[in-house]
């Protein structure tokens, strides 16, 4: 069987942040997506990873981020190995060894490169103990170490694979996305989230020259680094960014809408000397009202409603927005994600 040509076009990259790649990488990815969506949907073979091997690594559990990676590793013809770490001796940074309970991950890296052709690897919160960017330098330790293909499947910095089912999604209805406003805005939530989703989006949103709106509450601030990438995203790709702190503001004449939730920096290292789970809980339950409603929607440009899921009901998105099918594209990003991680593990690992 004679394999496209895309299959090992990028053999050998790590993919651990959209923003590592030039935009007409990102669009290539894209288009190989949409044709292994295609060939999926006329149920086409396409075995492009027979006999590969990707081991997935799952700090942090989740329903669709390994049902993705596994069924995706299926349809290619490949095995994808769930590893959790409480089924192994944790593999860790230099300063957070135990003997008999973890193993350096200048180790594990370079055994597992040995044993197959991929490592995926999810890692926030509580696993990253909340040290904002710990979970991004335990995936660059992997990459540094291992000599196969390092996969992120969201750390507490970036999550690179949904923001190509976002833009994917975007680009579906709107092929080109150039000049449309995107939202991405802070939303409720009762519970402690990574900044991994809106950071990835407003740099995916500025990559490809939308006038990109981040909305927060004061104390909901990204990362300085991010910031200072998204800038440098609009001098070479064109269109804007701007932050506002009034979600009505934000949310009027706005095409595309992402409200989702993400903890305030402040009480968590480095930004504060010790972890206040309790402190943020508090501080974020002062902006239950930034919920995404059918009021605020009624404000946009018949805009198109997102998340990455899950989202919380009742909190972050009322029911009828979220299950409104003439605008919410929840269920095609989900989708997507199957399709643009195929496409990276078919360049990257073929």
């Amino acid at each position: 069987m004679e394999f496209p040509r895309y299959v090992g076009s990028m053999r050998g990259r790590h993919f651990l942040n959209t923003n590592d790649f030039t935009r007409d990488e990102i669009e290539e990815v894209l288009r190989v997506a949409r044709d292994l969506r295609e060939k999926y949907r006329s149920r086409v073979p396409t075995p492009y990873l027979s006999g590969k091997t990707l081991f997935m690594l799952f700090y942090n559990r989740s329903l669709r981020t390994r049902n993705s990676f596994e069924a995706g590793m299926f349809q290619l013809a490949g095995h994808a190995h769930f590893l959790s770490p409480q089924d192994v001796y944790t593999p860790t940074l230099p300063e957070d060894m135990i003997p008999y309970q973890t193993e350096s991950i200048a180790d594990v890296a370079r055994v597992l490169s040995r044993y197959g052709d991929g490592i995926a690897i999810r890692i926030y919160g509580d696993a990253a103990k909340w040290h904002i960017g710990r979970g991004h330098r335990v995936i660059q330790e992997f990459a540094k170490w291992s000599s196969v293909p390092v996969l992120n499947m969201e750390d507490d910095l970036y999550h690179p694979f949904q923001a190509l089912a976002d833009i994917m999604a975007i680009s579906d209805v709107a092929p080109n996305p150039s000049g449309k406003k995107f939202v991405v805005s802070y939303a409720y939530s009762g519970g402690l989230k990574p900044l991994a989703v809106p950071q990835s989006c407003v740099l995916i949103g500025t990559m490809f020259g939308m006038d990109v709106v981040l909305a927060h509450p004061k104390g909901f601030e990204l990362e300085e680094g991010v910031m200072r990438a998204c800038r440098e995203n609009v001098a070479r790709y064109g269109g804007s960014f701007t932050v506002v702190n009034d979600l009505r503001t934000a949310f009027e004449g706005a095409d595309f809408v992402y409200p989702k939730a993400w903890s305030p920096r402040a009480f968590f290292p480095p930004y504060n000397n010790r972890v206040d789970k309790e402190g943020a809980v508090e501080y974020q339950n002062r902006f239950k009202d930034w919920i995404c409603n059918q009021d605020l929607m009624d404000l946009t440009n018949r805009a198109k409603y997102m998340h990455c899921g899950p989202a919380d009901r009742g909190q972050e998105v009322t029911d009828d927005v979220i299950d409104n099918m003439s605008y919410s594209l929840y269920f095609e990003q989900a989708e997507n994600r199957l399709h643009v991680q195929k496409a990276v593990m078919s360049m990257v690992m073929g």
